[in-house]
């Protein structure tokens, strides 16, 4: 019996004596951690797709980041114009891309804005904050020509059997 009652307040001594320690964060972790928290600031809000089908050759690329910030924007697209090798659901290589435009811009106020001019086929738009430790961000858009894609539409042949 004392060997039962010896072992269990040897148990419970050894639950005791578990602590709720809290420990801090060391001045390199808690950078790290602000870091993490500041890369909110730099987002590109428009479009809010990483891949969009579209007609028309400029969009519109905005977002945020704080004033002053310098913002490096790429336009590349494919070098196969004709639109028959590579789509949405199949991307090129970075190889296959053709730098069209660069033009660095500085954030104001409220944020960044600018137009970018896009050609036929898939175009990759990165947009690179001169920020250390923010990642680029990376969008897809797919030209279209819209009579082409009635047309295209309209063709029975291209319309999928079913079973």
């Amino acid at each position: 019996m004392w060997k039962k009652i010896t072992a269990n307040l040897f148990i419970i001594l050894i639950i005791f004596s578990f602590s709720l320690t809290g420990y801090a964060a060391s001045a390199k972790t808690l950078n790290i951690q602000i870091a993490k928290k500041n890369n909110n600031d730099y987002q590109v809000t428009v479009p809010s797709k990483n891949a969009i089908a579209t007609d028309k050759k400029t969009v519109l690329i905005s977002g945020k980041a704080p004033k002053g910030t310098s913002i490096v924007i790429e336009v590349y697209g494919t070098t196969d114009l004709t639109g028959q090798n590579f789509s949405l659901t199949n991307l090129p290589q970075n190889n296959d891309y053709i730098l069209i435009s660069k033009e660095t811009i500085n954030a104001g106020k409220i944020g960044f804005a600018k137009e970018v001019e896009l050609v036929s086929g898939i175009n990759k738009v990165m947009v690179i904050f001169k920020v250390n430790g923010v990642d680029t961000v990376e969008k897809i858009f797919y030209v279209y020509d819209k009579a082409l894609a009635e047309k295209a539409a309209k063709n029975p042949y291209l319309l999928a059997p079913t079973k």
